[in-house]
């Protein structure tokens, strides 16, 4: 199976704030500034006063996060990412191609796929993955085709081994 698209700055900045905030240990990151607020907060401080303060620093903090993400993004030369792409499912490998390179991803070596906000991801390593957008598919059905087939590959490649 084979999809071609166009990976636009909205895609990836979509996805970067959804990986981000499901990211476990940048929220332990920021709990660990809430608890030092609650640890050096004054002795006759109120516990409320303390509670919004930790919780206004936390807002904010993924605030400062997004804005900043978004303007790394911007700032960047992303061009060998925000560029035409086609990926093909093989019986061996996953086969990614862009005007700049050509990758075969082998089934073992994807770690996992999902499905979030409009994009399909199949992570390549934990920290790298293939963005698809939901528009590079001409219907839902055919979305849905090439999900199952992704799966059976991996689900196969997991009980190979």
């Amino acid at each position: 199976m084979r999809v071609e698209f166009e990976l636009k700055f909205r895609d990836l900045l979509i996805f970067n704030i959804a990986h981000q905030l499901r990211s476990v240990m940048l929220h332990l990151f920021y709990a660990f500034g809430l608890i030092l607020i609650f640890l050096f907060a004054a002795d006759e401080e109120d516990i409320l006063v303390t509670s919004l303060t930790a919780l206004f620093a936390y807002l904010a903090s993924w605030l400062i996060q997004l804005i900043f993400l978004a303007a790394y993004l911007r700032a960047g030369n992303n061009r060998t990412m925000l560029t035409h792409k086609v990926v093909e499912l093989h019986h061996n490998a996953l086969y990614e191609e862009s005007r700049f390179a050509r990758s075969y991803h082998f089934w073992p070596g994807i770690q996992k796929a999902a499905r979030r906000h409009g994009y399909m991801v199949i992570y390549t390593t934990s920290l790298t993955a293939i963005v698809i957008p939901k528009r590079a598919f001409q219907s839902e059905s055919e979305h849905d085709k090439f999900w199952m087939a992704l799966n059976r590959k991996l689900v196969h490649e997991a009980d190979a081994q």
